[in-house]
């Protein structure tokens, strides 16, 4: 027996393909005013999967970036702020060494000493230095801590820590985006940056003590060189004479000879030298005005005089020779300012001027130095935040390559699948009109 098809059954499938062809042509128009392929998890699961791990890794590489470009202001900045503190320096240490001259008069010593002052100002200022956060540049890990300033009696003081910033730029790579202000301005060494040379207190002649330098292996200890009148005083030519003590008060250089490291000293005490050079058998060694102190070398030393030790007492002027000690480089500006209100009336006061002055300028370049290293440190940091700007730039191009192959949309087979649906649409529509417009009435007269 035939089936039969109800006009209502005709028209409810005709609806329903209407309806089919309408949403699938609403998703391919959706498609395209969007690019996007994927418009919902159904439409690719393990492309949508996929796309949810690249966009991730995106996002947080994009975040490295925003911290790379962090750090390279920072660092940018701290590289100009030290800029800034390394002319200061220069500048210092071309008045002092103009001051030194001593074709220099007070008043204008006193005119060097008030420049000086402005620009202890001015380094004071720097290594107070803000980012754009408002947080201080060298106090560590505590930002919002004015790393340095004066106490009640004027020296400078560090308030902050030892903390290094580190922001990471990439998956494996952080970087030191600070320093430390208790590393960049006050662990400065003194002197020579290994040992520190110094006339004695009461000393009475013209001697002045280069700074001094180290020759093969330098053994640490405080040396002191004392001076003596001659062994022949008769000899109105005969230089004066001198002799070392080491940091336990034993004689290791006297006429007789030299200790060698390790080895006995030549007398235990200072007493019994003198007693044995007050007998006639042993003497100082003679002074030479530049040359070398005779033994230092074998303990790493060597370090010159120039002008004439007095040795009216016995024993008469000395000079000490210290291991370098951590000196900020506020204290070395405050000692150079000081220095400068020296007046040298006499020759011992002159003496105790240009010693006074050759520490202060052997120090500001230990501070120049050290300062040098720090930039230095810098420009490497920055170089490493270059490259992987540039690495992670990359990157990131090669991420969003993969999200746009699973994601974008291909337009051609998009606009020629629109078509084909809007025909679909088209046909259907039409077939639906002529179906309702069928009707057995239309027949009949």
């Amino acid at each position: 027996m035939p089936s039969r098809i109800s006009t209502s059954q005709v028209s409810l499938y005709s609806l329903e393909t209407m309806l089919k062809n309408q949403k699938e042509l609403s998703r391919t128009q959706l498609q395209i005013s969007t690019g996007k392929r994927i418009l919902a998890p159904a439409d690719d699961p393990y492309g949508s999967s996929r796309l949810l791990d690249l966009k991730e890794t995106v996002a947080i590489n994009e975040q490295y970036q925003i911290n790379a470009n962090q750090a390279k202001n920072r660092l940018n900045l701290e590289e100009g702020v030290l800029e800034g503190v390394s002319n200061a320096i220069q500048r210092i240490r071309e008045l002092a060494i103009q001051a030194n001259n001593d074709s220099q008069t007070r008043e204008s010593r006193n005119f060097i000493s008030q420049e000086i002052e402005k620009l202890f100002d001015q380094i004071l200022d720097l290594a107070n230095s803000t980012d754009a956060n408002g947080e201080y540049l060298f106090s560590g890990y505590q930002g919002k801590t004015r790393p340095f300033a004066p106490d009640i009696n004027g020296q400078v003081q560090y308030y902050g820590d030892d903390g290094q910033r580190q922001l990471k730029i990439g998956t494996a790579t952080s970087v030191e985006v600070s320093d430390s202000g208790a590393d960049v301005f006050m662990a400065v060494k003194n002197g020579n940056g290994t040992f520190t040379t110094r006339e004695g207190a009461n000393n009475l002649g013209s001697g002045v003590i280069d700074p001094g330098s180290v020759i093969g292996n330098y053994i640490p200890d405080d040396y002191t060189i004392k001076f003596i009148p001659p062994s022949n005083p008769a000899d109105p030519t005969a230089p004066p004479e001198y002799y070392v003590l080491n940091g336990n008060g034993e004689v290791i250089v006297a006429g007789s000879g030299v200790t060698p490291p390790g080895g006995a000293p030549l007398y235990p005490d200072e007493a019994t030298f003198l007693a044995a050079v007050a007998g006639g058998t042993d003497t100082g060694v003679p002074y030479q005005e530049f040359e070398s102190i005779a033994g230092l070398d074998q303990y790493g030393i060597q370090v010159h005089l120039l002008g004439t030790p007095d040795t009216s007492t016995t024993p008469g002027d000395s000079f000490t020779l210290s291991p370098s000690r951590n000196q900020s480089l506020f204290t070395t500006v405050r000692n150079l300012i000081d220095t400068l209100d020296i007046a040298p009336v006499d020759d011992a006061a002159s003496a105790r001027f240009h010693n006074a002055m050759n520490r202060a300028i052997i120090d500001l370049d230990q501070n120049l130095g050290k300062i040098l290293e720090v930039r230095a440190r810098v420009g490497a940091r920055l170089n490493t935040v270059d490259k992987q700007l540039d690495i992670n730039e990359s990157f990131t191009l090669q991420m969003k390559q993969g999200v746009s192959e699973i994601e974008d949309l291909d337009y051609a087979e998009a606009v020629t699948r629109l078509n084909l649906q809007l025909v679909g649409l088209q046909g259907a529509q039409q077939t639906y009109m002529k179906i309702q417009g069928l009707s057995l009435f239309n027949y009949l007269r």
